[in-house]
């Protein structure tokens, strides 16, 4: 099957969007139980779940778009094909760092999307539309947290926007970069514009919840890329996510290769969870 332009463009930007999704629920499901309270928990495990749905179903629209085998964006491809964003690949250091890295990034994530709401894709746009509300309630819980945290931990995230601001600032790339999307009216609103809105959105809450100033702020925030920067994938040529964080998201492990296999294959699986070998010793009389 031959992919036009256009159609090719779309799937880089989307794998973008779904792959810092994956990487980013994957967060949510680590950090769940370092939650403060259960209502934290409750929190996360719904953010999780959202961010992964959003990543499967984007997976979906692009493989019956162009006729690729089910499940093969998930199953089918090693990290170092990924689309994620860049700052995703190094664990939080603590609380705060956590609270800032996964704030920037549903902006980022949301900005970038909401590009293809009022675009000539309707399929896309009614995606955008659905995700938008809960991609809402995501940033709304991280600021609530982030307004709420102690001086060492407002410290913290000071410190994650020195070191992971930039990298989630030029994840939109560099200014007036071509844009087949915008052109062809798959999307309406430019990158360009995507990035203002980002800024806008991270700014003012930033500055509530660490007391730096809005220069301050955007000066941890500038747009430039480096030279090595693949324009495709949204980092740095060769970055990829390390093989711990790949093992957490695609386990090799065999019982939970089988666990995780789609429900298509899964469904006629006869796994024995009882009477297995290695438990045999166990005296349950």
């Amino acid at each position: 099957m031959s992919v036009s332009g256009t159609d090719k463009a779309l799937m880089q930007e989307l794998l973008c969007v779904a792959d810092t999704d994956w990487v980013l629920g994957h967060w949510y499901i680590k950090v769940m139980l370092n939650g403060r309270s259960l209502p934290d928990c409750t929190a996360f495990a719904g953010m999780g779940q959202d961010s992964l749905g959003h990543t499967r179903a984007i997976f979906r629209l692009l493989e019956d778009r162009l006729q690729l085998p089910e499940h093969q964006l998930e199953f089918g491809r090693q990290p170092e094909a990924l689309h994620d964003l860049e700052a995703l690949s190094r664990p939080p250091q603590n609380w705060g760092d956590f609270l800032m890295t996964a704030f920037l990034t549903e902006c980022a994530v949301w900005r970038l999307f909401s590009t293809f709401l009022d675009g000539a894709d309707k399929e896309l746009a009614g995606m955008v539309k659905h995700f938008g509300k809960e991609l809402y309630f995501h940033r709304l819980g991280l600021e609530g947290w982030m307004l709420a945290a102690s001086d060492e931990e407002c410290a913290d995230m000071k410190q994650s926007l020195a070191e992971r601001g930039a990298e989630v600032a030029r994840w939109f790339g560099a200014e007036g970069a071509p844009d087949v999307l915008l052109e062809s009216g798959v999307r309406t609103t430019s990158v360009a514009d995507a990035r203002a809105g980002f800024l806008e959105d991270a700014v003012s809450v930033i500055t509530q919840a660490t007391n730096l100033s809005e220069a301050e702020v955007l000066g941890y925030l500038p747009c430039e890329t480096p030279e090595d920067w693949d324009t495709a994938k949204r980092k740095t040529a060769g970055a990829t996510v390390p093989a711990s964080l790949w093992e957490f998201m695609i386990p090799t492990d065999p019982d939970t290769v089988a666990l995780r296999r789609p429900l298509a294959v899964s469904v006629d699986d006869n796994l024995d969870l009882v009477d297995r070998s290695e438990y045999a010793h166990a005296d349950y009389a």
